[in-house]
């Protein structure tokens, strides 16, 4: 491999110094990674697109950017990437470059045309702009592959980042309390049995509606304390009780504690800076993946239609799934995914649930993973705060771990690979 590589840089070297006279310092190859050459050019276009991409000053047509080394080792680590990536037979059809593009227009809120015209006048061309979204769709996949699939984290690694760093989860809740209690440290098991089911019927009473005096009303216990407490900020209450609180939801009472010897039962009269209430829906989806199937998108498009024909007649959804549906976390529930929040979905599928009633099928959905029939079964309004933060807490874990196994991931891949930078600057 290394003889080759010689060769090939031999050859490029000798066409580079025969035209020169006729090019321009845009044409001349400042690096050679394995058998591809990065040109000035190429340098050219990665930098105006970093630059769009943060926000910065991209360089008009009449100059050129000094060559940044960082800039480069990253634009030769993209080019690995892309080769290894290609190396395994992976690649980019037209359709999933369109729905990354439409994605993106959607994302700045524009349409495509102004999207083109934004890059043309930051003197990028659609040329390479589709060139580089194709590019980065082959990382994505190879990086999944290879990389984040081997990824896991558990749920005792969230508890204890949550625990650890409470300033990153930080949501300022407060709730307004009554506090339930009954000591039970010189009491035998029978007497505790008897104030533990005291204390269980006045929280089911108050759950089946009644208010606190009524629920205590032809209960009577002389070890009974009863406090109100009034506001409490989260960050003043002990863990285990915040826990019972949040576990209890929207409920007006949390369940019976028993710690350090004494029974408690908190009523929640209120809450507030806690919450984060968003309409889940429960959906149900079949996808015609036409690659699963080997056939043709449109073959896959005129496939959704008739499944969808069938349901209308009456034809059971759940058994479409499992016949014909190619989504393998759903198809054996008969296409039942559960509650989803708003932003579960990508943003082709979220905007058609967002817009279906109860019980009502969408049309085909065409998607990056091909056609999507999608029902809503039902709605409620769900307060997903806890499930934010620990929504947070794992992308921090997850992000940190793939980024230690990609480093070395491509550091082997560096190792194994012929780099040469050449005429830099």
């Amino acid at each position: 491999m290394r003889k080759l590589v010689v060769c090939i840089i031999c050859i490029l070297s000798s066409c580079w110094i025969t035209v020169t006279a006729l090019s321009s310092s845009l044409d001349r190859v400042i690096a050679i990674v394995n058998d591809d050459a990065i040109t000035f050019s190429d340098y050219v276009s990665y930098f105006n697109l970093k630059q769009l991409e943060t926000g910065e000053t991209v360089i008009s047509g009449g100059q050129l950017p000094m060559i940044d080394e960082n800039q480069l080792e990253s634009l030769v680590d993209q080019k690995l990437q892309i080769q290894e990536a290609l190396r395994r037979g992976l690649s980019v059809s037209e359709s999933e470059l369109e729905i990354a593009i439409g994605n993106i227009s959607r994302q700045n809120e524009v349409t495509e045309e102004q999207l083109l015209k934004r890059l043309t006048e930051n003197n990028i061309t659609e040329a390479e702009f589709r060139r580089s979204m194709s590019e980065q769709i082959l990382i994505q996949k190879v990086v999944n592959g290879q990389v984040a699939r081997f990824v896991r984290v558990n749920d005792q690694e969230i508890d204890q980042l949550v625990k650890s760093y409470p300033d990153l989860f930080e949501v300022n809740a407060s709730y307004e309390l009554s506090h339930l209690r009954i000591a039970i440290g010189d009491l035998d098991a029978e007497q505790t049995s008897v104030r533990r089911e005291y204390l269980d019927l006045v929280r089911d009473r108050i759950l089946a509606g009644q208010k606190l005096e009524d629920a205590m009303s032809t209960l009577n216990l002389d070890d009974l304390d009863f406090d109100y407490l009034g506001w409490r900020n989260q960050s003043l209450i002990p863990d285990q009780i915040v826990a019972e609180i949040v576990r209890a939801g929207a409920e007006p009472v949390t369940s019976v504690m028993e710690i350090s010897n004494t029974l408690h039962l908190f009523l929640i009269h209120a809450r507030r800076g806690h919450e984060i209430v968003v309409t889940q829906k429960q959906i149900r989806q079949i996808l015609i993946d036409p690659n699963r199937k080997s056939i043709t998108k449109a073959e896959a498009l005129e496939l959704a239609r008739e499944i969808r024909s069938k349901i209308q007649s009456g034809e059971d959804f759940a058994g479409l799934a499992r016949k014909f549906s190619d989504d393998l976390n759903s198809s054996a529930n008969g296409g039942d995914v559960g509650w989803v929040n708003p932003d579960d979905l990508g943003s082709e599928l979220a905007q058609v649930v967002s817009n279906l009633g109860v019980n009502e099928l969408s049309e085909p959905v065409s998607t990056l993973f091909g056609y999507f029939l999608v029902e809503v079964l039902e709605t409620r309004d769900q307060n997903i705060l806890q499930d934010v933060i620990r929504s947070r807490a794992r992308d921090m874990i997850f992000e940190r771990k793939v980024n230690s196994r990609f480093n070395s991931w491509i550091s082997r891949i560096r190792g194994e690979s012929y780099i040469e930078f050449v005429g830099v600057n």
